[in-house]
């Protein structure tokens, strides 16, 4: 050790030791309850004001319910007054003066709140009152806001500070109520004049630490009542922190200010009495709350407070605090984890969604170009047919490849969920046991195929081609998977998806579904592959043997139903794939006829048809086959065109067009327009997808004829052929 790191541990074992390390301990020993005692003096100061505010807000309360009861007997003093008097006119209660004031006086005098009832004509002088017997006529209350307020006939019960003409007048209430008259005509009213005592004696009881001040209040502020007592007329002015309260806060409310009447500083809380225009008021001087604070802390400060429970204390608060975040810790982790799992789920729903945009896009364009291959090829078949054979082979394998690319985009559609569904109800059980056979084929000789079905199986809403052909494609992909040979389980069940399985799967939603699950024994997927099983053009497969499109068709066909699929497996031991279809639940669709691709011979027909078709190609091609046919032949590119071509020729009966049409007006409005002006035109939709202009939810509504291309020749000329041979019957 040198000379100055010597120098260095001495000076500081000189520090640590003797006079410095008293000091130090008792500066710490000062500093330390100090800023505890002032801790916790401010804790009790709040401690000590918001139980005062409580225990106001009790008195508060009671107060309010007591003067429920007593402006209730109020009521009740006014409605059997009312019945008195109510089929008496002016001058049959002035005939019977004696007699009815007599029934007042012992009406009143039942009740110690009740010092006099009066009875006012519609001039304001009175007939009755219970004080005296006849009725000092020559008063006149006219002018008086009590009597003028009630010729409103929306004014209830008024109160107000008794009128200085009373008999007698006193510190007392004077409550009105609007007489009651056959035909609601103003025809006097009935006053009551209330003894304050009812409530003064009552505040009195309630005097004590929790409430120094009590008091009756109208809504105008003018005091009606008060505990302590006062003979002066009290009056808090409009600018009273009273009134700034009740504005803010009409109905209850608390606050602390200084009193505008005798200027002492109280915490205040208040009620109010609606529909009675009165308040209940209850204050406490703050300086009492302030006398029960320093009370309680006194002897800590006499006594001091011992520096282990101090540090026991906060330790205690600490652990506590640690324990609290180590649960919010703990619940933000599991957040975490759960939103993590939900964008997840989103991210691959997103994706699905937008890879089936544009694989819709793709389709659409796709099949105009084989709309127009299919309809020049059967031209090319026409005249081939005097041609020697090689030109027939090549024809052949012309339409072989356009049936592969037919069948490519009709995958593409069924992924995207822009097919036309023909929406039927079905019975899963009979139509699994209907393809059983054609499933075992699909499977092969050494793939053993079994069922298992629920008896009680709930129908559903599916369109059974489409059904038949996901289960087909699901059969297949097992036997690849396991190499031609094992076992295939094709399951059925009713089921619900409920809300916490929804809230884990961002495509489903909760309800009623029957399940169809098809198990296999093959080699399974693994967890990285499962999550891009449905995209398309992917594939396990080797190079040449499968598209990728067979399971994208299936989760597009499933989605576009309403209904979910959910798959499992695990490497070595097979996969389940289970689909969801939604359950029908009386809402039953109308059967649908096939798209016909059959092939025929043209039949000659006749009669006008307009074309719109904004593809050149494509129209062009249809107005060679409908001429050909016999058929006389307009088109137009866009529907702005059709229609005028449809005003300028009454002789069209029927509209061929595209579903997708430019310039802001699609094939459906075009239908809608052309049949508004020719309600016997029949029209017929064209479409290489199905959009929802025309088929909502992919779902074919009735009554509407739909072409999906690619078509043949034999379609188009026998769906137009059999809606004017219809026109005909009916005609």
């Amino acid at each position: 050790m040198n000379f100055s790191s010597r120098n260095k541990a001495q000076r500081a074992s000189r520090w640590l030791s003797g006079e410095n390390l008293l000091r130090l301990i008792a500066v710490l020993s000062i500093l330390l309850p100090a800023g505890l005692f002032a801790v916790a003096s401010a804790l009790s100061y709040r401690a000590h004001f918001d139980d005062a505010r409580e225990r106001l807000d009790a008195r508060a309360d009671l107060a309010y319910q007591q003067a429920r009861g007593v402006f209730a007997t109020f009521d009740l003093v006014a409605s059997q007054t009312e019945e008195v008097l109510i089929y008496n006119d002016d001058t049959a209660i002035a005939a019977r003066d004696a007699d009815l004031s007599a029934r007042l006086a012992r009406l009143g005098n039942r009740l110690p709140e009740v010092e006099a009832i009066w009875i006012l004509d519609a001039n304001g002088h009175p007939l009755l009152t219970s004080a005296m017997t006849p009725a000092p006529r020559a008063l006149d209350f006219s002018k008086s806001p009590f009597f003028t307020a009630h010729k409103d006939p929306h004014v209830g019960t008024y109160v107000s500070q008794r009128d200085a003409r009373a008999i007698e007048p006193s510190r007392a209430l004077q409550l009105s109520y609007r007489r009651r008259a056959v035909n609601d005509a103003f025809v006097g009213v009935i006053g009551i004049t209330g003894d304050p005592q009812a409530f003064e004696r009552f505040y009195e009881a309630m005097l004590g630490d929790d409430v120094s001040v009590m008091s009756l209040v109208h809504i105008d502020g003018a005091v009606l009542a008060r505990v302590p007592t006062t003979d002066a007329a009290l009056q808090i002015p409009p600018g009273s922190p009273f009134m700034r309260a009740r504005k803010s806060s009409p109905q209850r409310g608390n606050f602390s200010d200084v009193s505008a009447i005798d200027g002492v500083e109280r915490l205040v809380a208040y009620r109010t009495l609606e529909p009675v225009p009165v308040y209940v008021i209850a204050a406490l001087d703050t300086s009492l709350v302030v006398q029960k604070w320093r009370a309680a802390m006194a002897p800590h400060l006499y006594f001091g407070l011992p520096a282990s429970l101090a540090l026991f204390i906060v330790s205690l608060g600490a652990m506590r605090q640690a324990r609290r975040r180590a649960g919010m810790l703990e619940a933000l982790q599991r957040e975490g984890e759960r939103r993590a799992f939900a964008e997840e789920a989103l991210r691959q729903a997103n994706k699905m969604e937008a890879i089936g945009r544009l694989t819709g896009g793709v389709a659409h364009d796709f099949n105009n170009l084989l709309q127009v291959m299919l309809g020049r090829l059967a031209q090319i078949q026409k005249a081939a047919d005097r041609q020697i054979a090689p030109a027939q082979r090549d024809t052949d394998a012309l339409q072989f490849a356009i049936d592969r690319a037919a069948t490519l985009t009709h995958r593409l559609l069924a992924f995207s969920r822009q097919q036309p569904l023909r929406v039927d109800v079905v019975d899963v059980n009979r139509l699994i046991t209907g393809m059983i056979e054609l499933v075992r084929q699909t499977a092969g000789n050494e793939i053993v195929v079994e069922t298992v079905f629920v008896t009680e199986v709930w129908p559903v809403s599916i369109d059974a081609n489409q059904l038949e052909n996901a289960i087909l494609n699901l059969t297949s992909n097992a036997r690849d998977a396991m190499g031609g040979a094992g076992r295939i389980t094709i399951e059925t069940a009713n089921a619900n998806l409920d809300e916490a399985y929804a809230a884990e799967h961002v495509d489903a939603q909760p309800g009623d579904y029957v399940s169809v699950s098809l198990t296999d024994t093959g080699h399974g997927i693994s967890h990285e592959m499962i999550g891009k099983i449905f995209e398309p053009f992917f594939t396990t497969k080797p190079i040449g043997q499968g598209t990728g499109l067979g399971l994208s068709m299936v989760y597009g066909f499933v989605r576009q139903s309403g209904g979910h699929i959910a798959v499992a497996s695990q490497e070595g031991q097979g996969t389940v794939v289970r689909l969801y279809l939604p359950r029908d639940l009386g809402k039953r669709a109308q059967p649908v006829s096939a798209d016909p691709r059959a092939p025929g011979t043209d039949v000659p027909g006749n009669g006008v048809v307009l074309v719109v078709e904004d593809e050149a190609e494509v129209r062009r091609l249809i107005v060679d086959t409908l001429t050909e046919t016999g058929y006389t032949t307009l088109s137009a590119a866009d529907a702005h065109d059709g229609l005028c071509l449809l005003d300028a020729h009454p002789e069209v009966l029927l509209l061929l067009t595209d579903v997708g049409l430019p310039d802001g007006m699609n094939g459906r409005q075009l239908a809608d327009v052309a049949r508004a002006r020719r309600p016997d035109l029949k029209v017929v939709f064209m479409t290489g997808f199905a959009p929802h202009a025309i088929v909502p939810h992919g779902r074919i509504d009735p009554g509407i004829d739909l072409l999906s291309k690619p078509f043949t020749r034999n379609s188009l000329t026998k769906k137009i052929r059999e809606l004017l041979e219809r026109a005909d019957a009916s005609a």
